[in-house]
C-alpha cells in the first residue's frame, strides 16, 4: 500500500476560505474511497490554528470538523509532528500545498502534485 503525504498551509484557508475547505473535504473523501490502494498521511501546517485564531477564521469550526472526521476514520493518519523530512522520507509520494517536504520528496525522486484550490 502507498502512502501518500497530503500537506495543507494556512494561507489557502486564510484567502480562499470556504473553497480551501471544500477542496480539503473532496480530497479526503478520494483518499477514503481509494483506501484499498493508498494511506493518506494528512500533515498541515504547525501553527494552522493559531494562524487561523490570530486572524479570527470565522470557519474555525468547519475546519475542526473535518479534521475530527478525518481522525476518526480508519483511511489515514494525522500527523502533527514537526520533522517533515522524516515524514517525507516515509512516503511515498506528496499532495498538496507548497512545503518544506516538496524539496525532500524531489530529492528522492518521488512523485509530487502540489493541489490547485480552484480546481
Amino acid at each position: 500500500m502507498k502512502r501518500i503525504l497530503y500537506y495543507t498551509d494556512v494561507l489557502p484557508l486564510l484567502s480562499k476560505k470556504e473553497a480551501a475547505l471544500d477542496k480539503i473535504q473532496r480530497n479526503l473523501e478520494i483518499f477514503s474511497s481509494n483506501s484499498d490502494k493508498i494511506r493518506v498521511i494528512w500533515h498541515p501546517y504547525e501553527k494552522c490554528e493559531e494562524y487561523m485564531k490570530l486572524n479570527h477564521f470565522e470557519l474555525m469550526d468547519q475546519y475542526q470538523k473535518i479534521i475530527e472526521e478525518f481522525k476518526s476514520g480508519s483511511f489515514g493518519e494525522f500527523d502533527e509532528q514537526s520533522d517533515l523530512k522524516a515524514l517525507a522520507d516515509s512516503c511515498d509520494a506528496y499532495y498538496g500545498d507548497y512545503s518544506d517536504a516538496v524539496y525532500y520528496m524531489q530529492e528522492s525522486k518521488k512523485p509530487v502534485m502540489i493541489q490547485n484550490i480552484d480546481v
